[in-house]
């Protein structure tokens, strides 16, 4: 039932579990175990204090999964530490090695879905509670990006497996028009270096435009072909689109990563860089500075803006760990939309028009046999509620610098459907930002923000915490009236206190991101 595997995390030990479902919901008698050896999943037991004890469940996402997530790099074995718990990471389907078909043909991506995935983790918690023999132990979900919305959709349909969820940066509305994403990112700008700096990119992207406008083959395409080093001719309107995606891709990365690693640009480095004129004399001539400084710290002597190749990229049904573009891609053109056009007037790309819904549209065609379905956005929120989810005992945190957070819960604790659900919106912070462990940096919103969290993991897991509650306004969620107060000054103190892109790009770059991190999109 169970295949096990070292690790090179100290205390962590890798499973597979051999009794994962390809369909969860098909009738018995069709039901098909998982190819291969199985949903991948870790365990940490070095910090448990036994059966009884709480297990602490992260739930994976769209990239490939680490033993590292149980380790001290994370504010889960922090919380973990605090409460003796057993630590446990899920690798979700058709990522990582975590594969349930022999390929990603999309007769096989239908069994890739959000709901297939909550499915999948309620029943290894159900597994690993009746392995350890506890299943008296209470259970906290943690999730971010992606998982922050499965961490909060599962604490809302199984809510009897879970006692409490964590829910980081988690786009909970789909949406297929996300051009909110870009006025974030303008917003970011300007929180960091006023103004000038959207002007500067702005006057930038509008000298790309007046180049791109001259055609395909002309002097124009030419110049943007040496100035930013692609590795071969623009030949097609399609070749632009992902030379301009890669280029929004760059500034789109720093600010949902903003100030997260070491030697990294952060936003205020490359408003920094486009205010500077030895740099270039002109905002066009620095944002070619710009894109070269990107090249170099991703390592590449030249921009791949083939349209062709990005196509077989995502085209690829192998099952491929490090392509986590394709199953994610089709998430987006199937469920979740999160197109990130330059649609909106109020961010500086807004005169790259080819990166409007076509670009998105075209890819899902290309990408998935003549896909020519609009995202079911409409479905998943009449499923899992949007921002108007009701459930008990969730935290909703987000970074105003996450671009992501435009889709996600920031709204008073008042407007929220249960008195549980708490909105932790942390000003100054940026992609499950909160999810890491404290470092001597953290900005006070930061710190802040994950003592409310540990306030409220604390009430939780209390004995005299009473979950499971009819989900209507009047439902406290367990909380005294002292400490509802006390969730809301924190809150306060939180904002107050600190004063996944183009397409193909930023899923590639998601990938890398989330694992460097620990994991850690397009979310």
């Amino acid at each position: 039932m169970n295949i096990q595997a070292d690790t090179e995390c100290t205390n962590v030990q890798e499973y597979r579990y051999t009794q994962a479902v390809i369909d969860n919901f098909a009738p018995l008698n069709e039901q098909q175990f998982w190819d291969g050896e199985g949903q991948r999943y870790w365990i940490n037991e070095e910090l448990w204090g036994g059966v009884g004890y709480p297990i602490f469940v992260f739930i994976g996402g769209e990239w490939v999964e680490s033993c590292r997530r149980l380790t001290s790099s994370q504010y889960m074995y922090e919380l973990a530490t605090t409460h003796k718990g057993l630590l446990v990471d899920v690798e979700h389907r058709f990522y990582g090695y975590s594969y349930p078909t022999t390929d990603t043909s999309l007769s096989n991506l239908q069994y890739l879905s959000a709901e297939q995935g909550l499915a999948d983790l309620a029943r290894i918690i159900a597994f690993v509670k009746q392995t350890y023999n506890t299943e008296s132990s209470k259970v906290i979900t943690v999730g971010g990006s992606y998982t922050g919305n499965l961490a909060a959709w599962f604490k809302a349909i199984y809510p009897h497996l879970s006692d409490g969820s964590i829910s980081s940066s988690g786009p909970l509305t789909a949406k297929t028009n996300f051009s909110e994403y870009m006025d974030v990112v303008n917003d970011a700008m300007i929180y960091y270096s006023g103004q000038s700096c959207v002007d500067s990119f702005t006057t930038a992207a509008e000298s790309v435009a007046s180049l791109y406008s001259q055609g395909v083959g002309s002097d124009g395409y030419k110049q943007l072909d040496t100035d930013f080093a692609t590795c071969a001719p623009m030949q097609s309107e399609n070749d632009l689109t992902i030379l301009l995606s890669d280029l929004m891709g760059n500034i789109q990365g720093t600010a949902q990563y903003n100030a997260q690693q070491d030697d990294v640009m952060t936003v205020a480095d490359i408003c920094s860089i486009m205010l500077d004129e030895t740099k270039g004399a002109t905002p066009y001539d620095r944002f070619v500075y710009l894109a070269g400084e990107y090249r170099k710290s991703y390592g590449v002597d030249c921009e791949d803006v083939s349209w062709d190749n990005t196509v077989a990229y995502l085209s690829s049904t192998v099952n491929d760990p490090e392509n986590s573009a394709r199953p994610w891609t089709f998430q987006t053109c199937n469920e979740f939309g999160y197109f990130q056009t330059t649609d909106s007037p109020n961010q500086p790309f807004y005169s790259w028009k080819p990166l409007g819904l076509q670009f998105y549209y075209d890819l899902c065609f290309e990408a998935f046999n003549g896909w020519n379905y609009p995202p079911q956005v409409d479905w998943m929120n009449t499923v899992y509620g949007g921002t108007k989810i009701a459930a008990n005992n969730i935290v909703f945190s987000s970074g105003s610098i996450d671009p992501w957070s435009a889709l996600g819960i920031t709204e008073d604790i008042d407007k929220l459907a249960t008195t549980s659900e708490i909105p932790l919106f942390i000003v100054g912070t940026s992609h499950c930002q909160d999810l890491k462990a404290p470092k001597s940096t953290d900005i006070p919103a930061l710190t802040a923000a994950r003592q409310v969290i540990a306030d409220q993991v604390n009430i939780w897991l209390s004995d005299s915490s009473n979950d499971n509650k009819s989900n209507n306004d009047d439902d406290d969620g367990g909380l005294s009236t002292d400490a509802k107060i006390g969730i809301a000054s924190a809150v306060i103190i939180v904002v107050l206190g600190g004063l996944i892109l183009g397409v193909f790009f930023v899923l590639k770059r998601k990938s890398s991101n989330d694992n460097n991190s620990i994991k850690t999109p397009l979310v």
